[in-house]
């Protein structure tokens, strides 16, 4: 399977809704972040939750944010992070720095 993003690229989690199990936090959607790292494939979380051995298979990436851009009143230094893993349906490229 090929990976639509490669480390360091700057991504944007989906800032949508999910009827079923996401392991897709809600405080990550719309949020922008780097990918840090590559996880193995693997069936997507809404699949699992409900056991389909026969479910859908996408790439895993672990992305990194600035705990400030997650939390606007964090009020930790500006180089705290947090690392989460997010299947590839849940991102998108990032608009260019600057342009939004």
């Amino acid at each position: 399977m090929t990976r639509k993003y490669r480390i360091g690229d700057r991504v944007t989690v989906r800032d949508a809704t999910s009827m079923f199990h996401t392991r897709t936090q809600s405080y990550t959607r719309g949020r922008t972040g780097v990918v840090v790292e590559y996880r193995p494939e693997w069936i997507i979380p809404e699949d699992e939750a409900w056991g389909r051995d026969d479910g859908r298979v996408e790439p895993f990436y672990v992305v990194r944010f600035r705990q400030k851009d997650l939390w606007p009143k964090y009020t930790g230094f500006d180089a705290d992070t947090l690392e989460t893993e997010v299947s590839e349906r849940w991102l998108e490229p990032a608009e260019e720095e600057g342009s939004q």
